[in-house]
């Protein structure tokens, strides 16, 4: 029987670590995508209290595609919408949710708005393609994720709409709602 050292431990950057077992951080349903799908709600709809908007988190969501789909909501990226997250993207610590599914994508695109800036960036899988750039930011605060998840991960996955309760019971002081747009339908 051999030993175990220090030398058997394999450290894994965040990324790679989602990529090696998604069922840790989504759950072991046969429904990948929709899980994925189901914890971004959830994190949207539960942002933590340095990030919380002043009243209940308003969330939307659109699918776009089998494996594509865009949520929107009223918080930043991070407190006072400070924007230094995971490999210098604008996906903080605090949206660790959105970064596990950006890491099972192929492409995400963040853009994000508070006092009147707005920023916008591409990532494949987790990673930025280059540094944040300058956009026209709408009035408030928010942040809009569009994900085009990995189809290696996901075959024969497709998006469905979250069926699990998004609010345990008493979970929330403000229990946001979300709204979602099946775009499926309307594209040929």
């Amino acid at each position: 029987m051999s030993e175990y050292t220090a030398a058997n431990i394999t450290v894994l950057d965040f990324d790679e670590s989602v990529r090696r077992r998604p069922g840790m951080y989504f759950g072991a349903d046969a429904h990948l995508a929709t899980s994925v799908l189901t914890a971004v709600v959830i994190a949207s709809l539960h942002p933590g209290p340095r990030v919380a908007p002043t009243g209940a988190p308003e969330v939307t969501v659109e699918i776009l595609g089998e494996l594509a789909f865009s949520i929107g909501d009223n918080w930043p990226t991070g407190p006072d919408g400070s924007m230094a997250g995971y490999y210098d993207s604008l996906l903080t610590s605090y949206r660790w949710v959105h970064a596990a599914a950006a890491a099972v994508s192929t492409h995400t695109t963040v853009e994000t708005w508070h006092g009147g800036h707005g920023l916008r960036q591409d990532l494949v899988g987790l990673r930025p393609t280059g540094p944040a750039h300058d956009v026209d930011a709408p009035g408030g605060t928010g942040t809009t994720l569009t994900y085009h998840l990995d189809p290696s991960y996901f075959t024969p996955s497709t998006l469905d709409s979250p069926s699990l309760d998004l609010h345990a019971e008493g979970c929330c002081d403000l229990p946001g709602q979300y709204r979602l747009r099946d775009l499926r339908s309307t594209t040929s």
